[in-house]
């Protein structure tokens, strides 16, 4: 299998991955929280290199902090299609992180773990 690139490895610790594995939804959903921590972790660290809040991030500067990443680059398969891809998903993510922020009447900076799988449980559960 191939290896994440270091700016991504380092975005869920195993002990947050068996956190989600205990919610036990269904694998599609487990997923989703997983792709949404990468994503909102990734903005807290553009959002710091930036000085802007993350709800301020616009998608051309999201588009322009995943290109230029140096880190993200050193990837082994890590190509234009997968920049490409990957500033997609970020920018993507900003509407569900953007609705557990307000559910939980929170910045999305200030989000926790807990309330992103929460708001999937509960989706999944309605």
């Amino acid at each position: 299998m191939a290896e994440l690139p270091q700016a991504l490895s380092d975005l869920l610790t195993l002990e947050e991955n068996a956190q989600i594995d205990q919610t036990m939804l269904p694998t599609r959903d487990r997923f989703s929280i997983r792709l949404t921590v990468y994503c909102w972790r990734y903005l807290q660290q553009l959002s710091t290199k930036l000085q802007t809040p993350i709800e301020e991030l616009q998608p051309e500067q999201i588009n322009e902090g995943v290109a230029t990443d140096t880190q993200l680059q050193e990837g082994q398969h890590v190509d234009a299609d997968f920049i490409g891809w990957f500033s997609y998903l970020v920018t993507s993510s900003l509407k569900p992180l953007g609705a557990i922020a307000q559910q939980n009447q929170v910045s999305i900076n200030e989000l926790v773990l807990e309330d992103i799988t929460k708001w999937y449980q509960q989706s999944y559960s309605t």
